[in-house]
Order: structure tokens, then sequence, then C-alpha cells
């Protein structure tokens, strides 16, 4: 069961850290919609901009289905999960601060600075996720308490709800009234872990076999038509983009990818070795992408002529993460390193 489980897993991480890229490439690809304006590439840019954000609820998903049913002692999370996020945040922001000192010398090295970027802000904008994966490591012993307690009806009613704020957001949407109350449970770092944990490990009943792959994908293909004619009626009414149609329907589009890709089947031993390969690096890719992608992105003004905008950008994005991934596969080689990432 537990190598069934394995490859699913790290193709769901392949697949969050190309909506990661993607989500960082800018008008390259994320918001090339805003300039195509109609067509193809409008409407695919926007569907791409729209399904990306499921990358980090999938992230918080897996985190859930692997560690929430695990004994372990607050010693060992402390020691093995938070003191190692302490250390990644810590070492990357400074190469991070280096890599900010080098292309502006004249502003100096200042600890400090560095200490404070560690502290209170993101020195670039994709590590918020770095803090906000350490919080969900921070209440873990709690989300473990409260599934080992949680029966069906439980996750059922914790869908519903989530279900009950999304109809919320709708309304503020269309009519900018804000509902005056607080669902907790709604927070990213509590929501997602929970309903992962569900999904990857409650075994599936006889209840359940109508969810075969075809019903799931064109599930998943309603709700993201269903966001994309939200996000364009709302631009045609206003004659501007809001961002809020991306993450509307964004836990029902990571729900339905989870169960989808939990029935893909790899059975070639192959196949299996290289998907783990490639999964063991995804967390250093996320690290480093950045840096890779800013490089990467000059051969997009070459291909574009001969593949369009929007294709020129998948490109860039799988480019980005394939040399990112084959730096990482190398760096992981040293011992200490790959401790880390």
């Amino acid at each position: 069961m537990r190598e069934k489980k394995i490859y699913y897993v790290e193709i769901l991480r392949l697949t969050a850290i190309f909506f990661v890229v993607f989500n960082h490439t800018r008008n390259l690809g994320y918001s090339l919609y805003q300039e195509a304006g109609h067509g193809f590439s409008y409407y695919a840019s926007l569907s791409m901009s729209i399904l990306c954000k499921i990358a980090v609820p999938i992230f918080f998903m897996i985190s859930g289905g692997l560690l929430l049913g695990r004994k372990e002692t607050l010693k060992d999370l402390f020691l093995k999960r938070v003191l190692r996020y302490t250390v990644v945040i810590l070492l990357f922001t400074f190469l991070q601060y280096l890599r900010i000192v080098r292309v502006h010398p004249e502003e100096g090295f200042h600890p400090l600075t560095w200490l404070l970027y560690c502290y209170s802000g993101n020195i670039i904008e994709p590590y918020w996720f770095l803090k906000s994966y350490f919080s969900m490591l921070l209440i873990l012993p709690f989300l473990r308490l409260l599934v080992s307690v949680m029966n069906k009806r439980d996750y059922m009613l914790l869908i519903g709800m989530k279900a009950i704020m999304t109809i919320i957001s709708l309304i503020y949407i269309y009519t900018g009234y804000a509902a005056n109350f607080i669902f907790p449970f709604h927070a990213d770092i509590i929501f997602y872990p929970l309903i992962g944990y569900f999904l990857m490990n409650v075994p599936e009943q006889d209840e359940y076999k109508f969810l075969n792959g075809k019903i799931l994908s064109a599930s998943l293909l309603a709700f993201l038509a269903l966001a994309v004619f939200q996000a364009r009626i709302y631009f045609l009414h206003h004659g501007t983009y809001s961002e809020n149609f991306h993450s509307l329907y964004v836990w029902i589009l990571a729900m339905l990818t989870v169960l989808l890709i939990k029935k893909i089947k790899v059975k070639t031993p192959v196949i299996q070795r290289i998907i783990c390969a490639m999964g063991s690096c995804v967390f250093g890719v996320y690290l480093i992408e950045d840096v890779v992608r800013n490089q990467v992105q000059r051969i997009v003004p070459f291909i574009s002529p001969f593949l369009g905008k929007f294709w020129a950008g998948m490109v860039f994005t799988l480019l980005s993460v394939l040399v990112s991934m084959s730096i990482i596969y190398l760096v992981k080689k040293i011992p200490v390193i790959s401790k880390i990432i």
C-alpha cells in the first residue's frame, strides 16, 4: 500500500512545482491573458493562471496526508522538522541577501538586515510559503489530535463550511459586502492538511466508486471553466481584472486534482525511479527557481515567434523546472545539503 501511494504523491509534487513556477512567470505566462485580450492565448493563459493556484493547497494536502497520521514526539517534531525549516529559512534568505548585495553593492552587507528579512519579511516574494509552512509545523500536534477523533461526517462538515465560505466570497465580489464573522478552519494551514489527510488516507469505499477518472476530469474542467467565465464577465462589466476568481474555487480544483492523480498507477520500475528522483528535488527547486527562472526567461523572445506566446511560456516554465531540478539533483549529492533540502 505504501509503494502505491508514494508514486502518486511524487506526481502531485511535480505537478505542484510546475504550477508554482508558472505562477511566477508574470507577463510571460501567468498574466499573459491581460495582454492577449481574446483568442486561444487569452483563455489558455487565464485557465492556467487560475489552475496554478492549486499548487500551495496541494503541498499542504500532501503534508497533511503524510504527516498527520504519524506518531511523533514533540522532541522529534521540533528537532527533525521545525529546526530543519529554521535552518532553511536562515540559509536561503542569507543566500538571497548575498544576491541582492551583489546586484546593489552600494547598499553594503548588513547582518541585521538579513536577520530582519528572516524574522519579519520575505526577501523574495515566493519565500512567503516557508513562513506559512513553518506555522503549519508548529500547529501539527493539534492537527494530529483533530484527525485522531474526526470521522467522515466531520470531514464532510468541514467541506460544507468551506463551500459556504465560497458563497460568501461570491457575495462579497459582486456586492462589496463582507460577512462579519470568522471561520478559523478556513485557514490554509488548517483546512488543506486536514482534507489532505482525509483524501489520501481514508479507504475508498463502495459509495465512492462513481468518482472515476472521467467524472473527476469533467468536474475539474467544469469548475475551471466556471472560474474563467466569471473572470471574463467581471472584466467585461468592470473593465478591469480581478484575481478573486483565481482563488474562489481553488480548494475544489485542488481536491479534484488530488483524487484524479491518486488514480494514476505507475508500474514500470524505470519510471518509478525517475518519478521518485524528480520528486525528491521539488523542495530544492522551489528554493532556487527564482534565480534560475530569471536566467531561462532569456529564451522566450527567441521561441515565441515559432510557438506563440502561450506555448513559449509553457516551455519557459518547464525548462525552468528541469534546469532547477538538475542543479538540485547534483547539489543533493552533498551529504549535509541533502539532509536540508
